[in-house]
């Protein structure tokens, strides 16, 4: 397939959209859930560790520039064993994309639009993210570039308005149970989204500067980790970490709080738009991934017409393996961040080993000149 290039800082804006993605939804209620009053902390270890996980996924890019993961997952392991790993890695874009277009649907008929089918929601939701990314990754990626700015001056906004229901005392004591909770809040930061980020070693070949790649990962994921930080500390300080943790999308709750002289308030329309383009800019880049590692699995010269076929399935996975939005929670909660462990982790350090020893070896067994 031919690579369609993306500039060095679209790639950055497509990193910080995906990771706003959940930031915006569900990453706080799951961090508080855990750590309470301490998810802050969590946090902050979260970024330390998420920026090792940058050192890995730019080094297997760095060492194979015009390759995706799927590409070069045959190269070092082999065509049998390195085609296996490819097809898993669809499969696991294929439930992150049902999972994501899951909370979306969920959203909006809770939310927004409580009187319309889910299927609806999904459907049409679907049809959009299949006609962005049948454009190709540089029409999207110049579309998230566009509305990345409104993005960001409506987390300003939202911080600005809710500085006078700030209740200090909200995060306090610090600590009070000890260390763990901050650690297991800190492991589910990982699962939701940092460990997601490896899908962007499906991207990373399409960056005009390859040499660009670790400096990108790394400034995307400290700016979304700076974000979803001052999300996550503003829903304690406003909710408190025992209302954060019920709620389901706490930035659309924090939006409703928003009361200025009883004159500027009940904005909360403009949090859920911004939580829809993040979420949409998640999902198209999930479903890009999807189609196009199927496509380059199985040896397809285009990735377009799987588009439509892929996203009904998708549709359907969304349906089968998350009836409610409790199933969902179970499934975050419970198996969501060892899954994401192998497939974020696991498989690209088996990976990056396996060729480090390849190379080794091969150079030792070269044959000596005259």
């Amino acid at each position: 397939m031919e690579k369609e290039k993306i500039s060095y800082t679209q790639f950055i804006i497509l990193i910080i959209m995906f990771i706003l993605g959940t930031a915006n939804l569900i990453t706080p209620s799951l961090i508080v859930s855990q750590a309470k009053q301490d998810a802050w902390l969590s946090i902050l270890f979260g970024i330390g560790i998420a920026l090792l996980l940058a050192w890995l996924y730019s080094t297997l890019a760095e060492r194979y520039k015009n390759m995706t993961i799927i590409e070069y997952s045959q190269r070092i392991l082999g065509k049998w064993l390195g085609w296996s790993l490819s097809f898993l890695y669809c499969l696991y874009f294929l439930i992150l994309t049902a999972g994501l277009l899951h909370i979306v649907g969920d959203f909006i008929t809770t939310h927004v639009l409580t009187e319309t089918p889910f299927i609806a929601i999904q459907i049409t939701f679907i049809m959009i993210i299949i006609f962005a990314v049948r454009l190709g990754l540089e029409t999207f990626a110049r579309t998230f570039e566009m509305l990345f700015p409104y993005v960001i001056l409506f987390f300003i906004v939202l911080m600005l308005c809710l500085i006078p229901q700030i209740k200090l005392e909200n995060v306090l004591p610090v600590l009070e149970h000890g260390v763990n909770p901050v650690l297991r809040g800190t492991i589910r930061l990982l699962g939701v989204p940092y460990l997601d980020v490896v899908i962007f070693l499906m991207i990373a070949p399409n960056v005009n500067h390859p040499k660009k790649v670790r400096k990108s990962l790394v400034i995307a994921i400290l700016i979304g980790g700076i974000i979803l930080l001052l999300v996550t500390l503003l829903s304690i300080l406003v909710l408190g970490s025992g209302l954060t943790s019920v709620f389901y999308y706490p930035t659309y709750d924090l939006a409703q709080r928003i009361d200025i002289g009883h004159f500027i308030k009940r904005i909360e329309i403009f949090s859920g738009g911004i939580i829809f383009l993040t979420a949409f800019a998640k999902i198209t880049i999930s479903f890009y991934a999807l189609v196009v590692s199927l496509a380059q699995t199985f040896s397809l010269k285009n990735y377009q017409f799987l588009t439509l076929p892929i996203g009904m399935i998708t549709v359907s996975l969304s349906l089968i393996m998350f009836p409610n939005i409790v199933f969902f929670n179970l499934f975050m909660m419970k198996p969501w961040t060892p899954f994401m462990l192998i497939f974020g982790l696991l498989f690209p350090l088996i990976l990056l080993t396996v060729d480090l020893i390849k190379g080794i070896f091969l150079k030792n067994t070269k044959p000596r000149g005259r």
